[in-house]
């Protein structure tokens, strides 16, 4: 805080009273300071609105990972704080790398001129699929297995062994299903 002082305080007196060069100088360095802070401010800003739905729904996902994970565990009497802690940390660490790292990918992407909605879509769902798809385990669990129904957890847990998505589909071959609505 003080070296901020100081360079507040050294700058003004060099507009006030040094030489034109001086001068000029100093008022360079005082607009530049609160420029370089409004435009960090500014992209941080624009990343954000531009992600925030996803942003909300993965920290929704989170917190409701970690309370229905603290109930699950209570009522199975294997609760301690300092596993929850240290769970939640890890996730939530890991939740922040992989995102932070799959942005860097995607920009990357972007640079190149290869933007694709398809890449973007696919590492935003592998990310959201850790802690909703551990939301919905303890929420099977809490149920007794009425829901989630089973089928719907096995074929999660069968998706998080192969990381097939063909695991996640209602039939074999969608192609041969076109009709939207059958009759009845």
């Amino acid at each position: 805080m003080k070296w901020i002082i100081n360079f507040l305080v050294k700058n003004l007196i060099s507009i006030q009273s040094g030489s034109a060069l001086a001068k000029i100088s100093s008022a360079f360095k005082l607009a530049a300071l609160p420029a370089v802070g409004l435009s960090i401010s500014e992209r941080l800003t624009g990343w954000y609105i531009e992600r925030e739905t996803y942003l909300i729904i993965l920290a929704f996902s989170l917190i409701a990972d970690l309370i229905l994970g603290v109930w699950k565990h209570l009522e199975h009497h294997t609760f301690s704080f300092e596993s929850m802690c240290l769970g939640f940390t890890k996730k939530l660490a890991f939740s922040i790398v992989f995102y932070f790292f799959s942005e860097a990918f995607l920009q990357i992407l972007q640079d190149a001129k290869f933007e694709s909605l398809a890449i973007t879509a696919f590492l935003r769902i592998l990310l959201l699929t850790w802690p909703a798809g551990n939301v919905m385990v303890n929420m099977g669990i809490l149920t007794g297995g009425k829901f989630p129904p089973l089928f719907v957890l096995n074929r999660i847990s069968k998706f998080n062994k192969t990381g097939d998505l063909k695991d996640l589909k209602n039939i074999t071959n969608e192609t041969e299903n076109t009709d939207n609505n059958p009759a009845e």
